[in-house]
């Protein structure tokens, strides 16, 4: 490929940030196109099934992504020590399957630490999807500490469910969810985030993440998508079947 679009990459990203990191290090220069989470799922979560999960459960702050370094997994277990004054019964629920990675150490060292601590997270593991939006809706808080992220899938689901978040300062996260979320970069902003969204309720918040939620979604992703790639192919495309 000659000329000025020779630095030009045929290739998308979901946010800017990692867009922007892309064309920092490699001079590629990536479309945008935010993924989009299943709305409609999350909005209208099945009432019975929420009731179901309280009934089990209790009140509790939700993590979804189970224990992996990567995911703040110990970070969580470390600030939720803390601000269960605000809600003393609300309960640490972890949910998430195993990866191809062996964390069993990483399991183990989190387990240890919330002994020493006092704090007994409910640890779902894998959760199936059809019980996943009822999950995410009856929660008090939806945590996000990780560490790295590209987008949020997991918590764009959480605002289309109206949950409150508490989510790590990333410049990705800020990005994507803006004034829906708190966000936090030390275990005491931590701390004090999770103790606000358990002592409190946010309907402007809640509001504008669901109105983010509702813009976001899996068709209208699908839709930029094919725009962007018949863009790249000249317009031409086989069918296939």
């Amino acid at each position: 490929m000659n000329g000025p679009s020779s630095s030009r990459t045929h290739t998308s990203r979901v946010s800017r940030s990692v867009a922007d990191e892309l064309r920092a290090r490699w001079g590629l220069d990536p479309a945008v196109i935010p993924n989009g989470g299943a709305y409609e799922r999350f909005a209208t979560a099945d009432p019975a099934a929420r009731a179901a999960w309280r009934a089990r459960l209790g009140p509790y702050v939700l993590n979804v992504g189970g224990f992996e370094p990567g995911k703040g997994s110990l970070d969580l277990i470390e600030v939720y020590a803390l601000p269960r004054a605000a809600r003393p019964d609300a309960r640490l629920v972890i949910a998430g399957g195993e990866t191809r990675f062996d964390y069993r150490d990483h399991r183990a060292r989190g387990e240890a630490r919330a002994f020493g601590l006092g704090v007994e997270p409910v640890v779902l593991g894998a959760v199936p999807e059809s019980d996943l939006p009822s999950l995410v809706a009856a929660a008090d808080v939806f945590a996000f500490p990780f560490l790295k992220e590209g987008f949020g899938l997991a918590v764009m689901e959480a605002l289309a469910a109206g949950v409150p978040l508490v989510v790590r300062d990333l410049l990705v996260l800020r990005e994507v969810f803006g004034p829906a979320a708190r966000f936090a970069d030390t275990p005491e902003t931590f701390t004090t985030a999770l103790g606000h969204a358990l002592a409190s309720d946010d309907p402007v918040r809640a509001a504008v993440g669901r109105e983010s939620a509702a813009r976001r979604t899996g068709t209208g992703a699908a839709a930029r998508h094919l725009a962007f790639y018949r863009s790249v192919t000249g317009g031409s495309h086989r069918r296939v079947g």
